[in-house]
């Protein structure tokens, strides 16, 4: 991918491991973009309940095949090349969600 991308955008992409060695096919949520990068965060099924885990409500509409988590301490910036196919949006409202926590945990 190389196009722009939106914030809300949900795309498959190949997560990088936190140790750097190995990745994984994953959807992930666009959260900015930077031009010919941008930041992500991993979308996982497997269950979380943390301040910076977001649940998606209309994970069907947002292009998942189960529900899904946002994992807002799983951030990374990525090469939009790694960005290999767009899956679906998060709806307004769990974007505006996802919008909230990030503004009210993630601040310096």
């Amino acid at each position: 991918m190389t196009g722009t991308t939106k914030t809300g955008d949900i795309f498959i992409c190949s997560f990088p491991f936190t140790s750097g060695g190995f990745s994984k096919s994953r959807p992930v949520l666009v959260l900015f973009d930077f031009g010919a990068d941008c930041l992500i965060c991993r979308v996982t099924s497997a269950p979380y309940a943390g301040l910076l885990d977001i649940a998606i409500r209309q994970w069907r509409r947002a292009g998942l095949l189960k529900p899904s988590v946002t994992r807002l301490s799983r951030v990374v910036t990525a090469e939009k090349s790694l960005l290999t196919r767009r899956i679906g949006k998060l709806s307004e409202g769990d974007l505006r969600t996802v919008k909230l926590a990030w503004n009210r945990h993630m601040r310096l």
